[in-house]
């Protein structure tokens, strides 16, 4: 069996079309990937912040929260 027929059997008209829509699954799965990191990083971002909150009504020191939440100090006085 030569690499057509196997395309054929795969329900392929063409290696033009199998490279199609491998490159199209690829850049799917790669979106996807991307998706759920700014998702993480964005839900870590946010668990800082409310982290950051709680210490400042608790009265820490600015220069502490930073330290500790990994926010700048301009990011807590914006709290």
């Amino acid at each position: 069996m030569d690499s057509l027929e196997v395309l054929e059997n795969k329900g392929y008209t063409s290696i033009a079309e199998a490279d199609y829509e491998e490159g199209f699954l690829n850049g799917l799965l790669e979106g996807e990937a991307k998706g759920k990191a700014e998702g993480f990083l964005d839900g870590a971002f946010d668990k800082a912040r409310e982290m950051a909150k709680a210490m400042l009504l608790d009265g820490l020191p600015i220069k502490q929260i930073s330290f500790y939440s990994g926010l700048s100090e301009e990011e807590i006085k914006g709290l």
